[in-house]
């Protein structure tokens, strides 16, 4: 009976704030709604009001020990992993090493609830790249969280793209302030704007948090994430639908939970102007924590980026007292060897990526001298001219993340240099590159407006003559505030992303036993670049 009724209590809570949410927007009859809500009750899902696909019902942890006094939960908690699951050479996956801690810590105590705060997209394996998007969904549905949400990098590859992650098989996925106000088939969202466990005795309510959209310029903005599509909706009206949140649920569940993609700043304040979250799980602003932050009466735990190191929360609960007694929080390194590896998720993500190995281990270049982060925007100005066919590039340089010692790249090490952020979302990266036409007087403009940005072009410009010229994407979109008029005879085209000019440069130059650094014929051109940047 306890089964079935834990069952019960999983669908339901998880199916009736987003259909009767949807019976509002659609703006339904009285007698639309009310039907509604009948199916609600009677647990059945109406496929015109549904809200998503949920998760497999069964059981997760052991039924609840009647004679038990008090219950031990342990929180694994990641965030911001930013595709990183490439294996190690000779090693494994770092994904595979967290859900390998994971098991390790349900040995110890079987009510354990893995939690992610999103931002699993973009920043990391190129596999991700060249599959648009798709291995980074299969990792993380191979990782079995339990409870995860939705980060602003995760809109990266489209709504399509999108929709499909939010359908996890295992995970409840939640987005709490995010809306489909468009129910067209194909369009359903898989996440859920609120969700109750039953974790042992214990019954755990969860509602999730994404943050705002960002543009071009790296700043966030009020709207959607979609500018073509206008019926996905985020409200950034946080503490609102908390409290609406807490006034619905919280006497219903013996702790609520948040787990947010807002940031620590908004983490806390969500607590200081709250009153009924016991826990915010948190992300966004890869804020490392080596113990709690207690604010009020809530707890907020964040635990770093990158699958680098994950969090462990326990807290012992009293049965009969309705409260946390104790806690204890540990902030776990995830280095190879340090941290045990789940073979089988391992072997998942090998198959995942199998496809692109090559791009990711074989060397397709060389670099023959050390390069700065300076250096190797150089060497991506000088391969938009040489592969985008323009006669001038400006690379910002603060699109290198890193310089390069000398020896052998591979396109990872690349995408490594020029990660890619796309902003806005589903749109090309902030990093990317676009060409405009313009006169040697705009050229000039240009060149006096970006005066640290990384330069290869002609070092005497013939004001009246027409030069093609590739830039950032910011400088590209938004000339007025870059050059304070439009430098371009048309509107900018888009040529790609960085990393992309440099492996299609760096395979010309190795087919012609050169390398990805080196001089040559172009000696002036250097120069003038060199001299420009300050390198």
């Amino acid at each position: 009976m306890k089964t079935h009724h834990a069952r019960k209590l999983l669908r339901l809570k998880m199916i009736s704030i987003p259909c009767l949410f949807r019976c509002r927007s659609r703006n339904y009859f009285l007698g639309s709604c009310f039907f509604c809500l009948l199916i609600v009750l009677s647990s059945a899902i109406p496929q015109g009001c549904r809200a998503a696909d949920t998760p497999d019902p069964s059981p997760r942890w052991p039924t609840c020990e009647t004679t038990a006094a008090s219950q031990q939960i342990s929180f694994v908690h990641v965030s911001d992993t930013h595709a990183r699951y490439n294996p190690i050479p000779g090693g494994s996956s770092p994904l595979a090493r967290v859900r390998g801690f994971v098991e390790g810590v349900r040995a110890e105590n079987p009510y354990t609830v893995f939690t992610n705060a999103g931002d699993d997209y973009e920043k990391g394996s190129i596999a991700e790249e060249l599959s648009q998007g798709r291995t980074t969904r299969q990792v993380v549905q191979a990782m079995q969280y339990d409870v995860r949400t939705i980060g602003n990098h995760d809109f990266a590859w489209g709504l399509e793209e999108l929709l499909a992650f939010s359908h996890d098989p295992v995970a409840v996925v939640l987005a709490s302030n995010t809306r489909m106000t468009d129910n067209a088939p194909g369009k359903l969202p898989g996440w859920v704007d609120y969700a109750e466990l039953m974790v042992g005795c214990v019954k755990i309510g969860f509602f999730g948090f994404v943050s705002r959209p960002w543009n071009e310029n790296g700043e966030q903005y009020d709207g959607p994430f979609y500018h073509k599509h206008p019926e996905l909706q985020t409200d950034s009206r946080y503490v609102a639908i908390t409290n609406e949140i807490i006034t619905r649920h919280r006497q219903d569940v013996d702790l609520l939970v948040l787990v947010s993609h807002l940031g620590i700043y908004d983490d806390i304040q969500l607590a200081e102007q709250t009153q009924g979250i016991d826990i915010i799980l948190g992300g966004h602003t890869h804020t490392t924590m080596t113990k709690p932050l207690r604010i009020n009466k809530t707890t907020i735990i964040h635990a770093g980026s990158y699958a680098e190191t994950v969090g462990r929360f326990d807290l012992d609960y009293n049965l009969q007292e309705k409260q946390i007694t104790d806690s204890h929080f540990v902030l776990a390194s995830n280095q190879e060897g340090a941290m045990p590896v789940d073979a089988a998720t391992d072997q998942k993500i090998n198959k995942i990526i199998s496809s692109y190995q090559d791009a990711i281990h074989t060397d397709f270049t060389r670099i023959n001298t050390s390069q700065s982060a300076k250096g190797m925007a150089l060497i991506a100005a000088r391969a938009a001219v040489e592969t985008l066919k323009s006669d001038a590039a400006f690379v910002n340089p603060q699109s290198a993340w890193k310089g390069r010692s000398l020896g052998g790249l591979t396109p990872q090490d690349v995408l490594d240099i020029f990660p890619v952020e796309r902003e806005p979302a589903g749109e090309p990266g902030s990093s990317s590159l676009y060409l405009i036409r313009g006169t040697g007087a705009d050229l000039l403009q240009a060149r006096a407006s970006l005066p640290d940005f990384a330069y290869w072009g002609p070092e005497n410009i013939n004001p009246a003559m027409i030069y093609t010229v590739a830039l950032s994407k910011a400088q590209a979109l938004d000339q007025q505030r870059y050059f304070g008029r439009e430098i371009s005879m048309a509107p900018p085209e888009s040529a790609g992303e960085l990393w992309e000019a440099v492996v299609a440069f760096g395979r010309n130059r190795n087919s012609a036993n050169l390398s990805l650094d080196e001089r040559g014929q172009d000696r002036s051109r250097d120069l003038i670049a060199a001299l420009l940047t300050g390198r």
